[in-house]
């Protein structure tokens, strides 16, 4: 009985590294079904692998496999998640993963919720995580290479989240564009403000938000 139990073990194993594998595939089908597959094999969020891979997945090119991957690991990272959350050596992965994103992952991380308004929850879930995620957030707020949707969905976070690090990037932004109006019968300098006259409103709103 000892030795059956053993093999569906190691079955069961071998089976979580083959959906992995499909995972980081170059087959964007084959990541996407794999998602589906992952799920279905009992235990898989005690498993510190299937954490950090999923962290990994944050950077994924294809943006609606992205949102299903961000989905699962937000569910998964959620303390008040009525999925069931990673064991607790999977969450320690899972944190050491995440503090070791840089910008690029952040902005993929604002890309899905640019379009996926259902990904919020879960998006917000993950940002808590990362510990550095303030100062990374409060940089893109004020990269003006970054497209103004971007920098609004970081100027959101900052003030949904909490992080009270972002504070100074937002004032910084907050204080250009008053400074911009006063200067305002300059037509060039006009249009070279109105990006951030689009974002002026929800960095009031952060703001409000992080008041102490």
């Amino acid at each position: 009985m000892k030795k059956q139990k053993d093999e569906t073990r190691s079955d069961k194993d071998q089976r979580l590294v083959n959906v992995l594998e499909g995972l980081v595939s170059p087959d964007p089908e084959l990541r996407d079904g794999s998602l589906d597959q992952l799920i279905k094999i009992d235990g898989y969020a005690k498993s510190p692998l299937v954490a950090s891979v999923l962290v990994s997945r944050i950077s994924e090119p294809d943006v609606e496999i992205r949102l299903h991957v961000i989905q699962l690991l937000g569910s998964l990272l959620d303390f008040d998640s009525a999925e069931g959350q990673f064991a607790e050596k999977a969450m320690v992965f899972a944190q050491n993963s995440l503090d070791q994103m840089g910008e690029e992952q952040l902005i993929k991380l604002l890309e899905v919720s640019e379009k996926y308004l259902a990904a919020e929850a879960q998006i917000k879930a993950i940002l808590k995580m990362i510990s550095y995620a303030g100062k990374g957030l409060g940089g893109i707020v004020n990269d003006r290479k970054q497209p103004v949707s971007l920098r609004q969905q970081a100027v959101f976070y900052c003030g949904e989240v909490g992080y009270l690090s972002s504070r100074p990037a937002l004032q910084v932004l907050v204080q250009r564009v008053e400074k911009d109006r006063i200067r305002a019968g300059d037509s060039s300098q006009r249009k070279k403000s109105q990006d951030e006259e689009l974002i002026y409103p929800y960095a009031i709103t952060a703001l409000e938000k992080l008041k102490i």
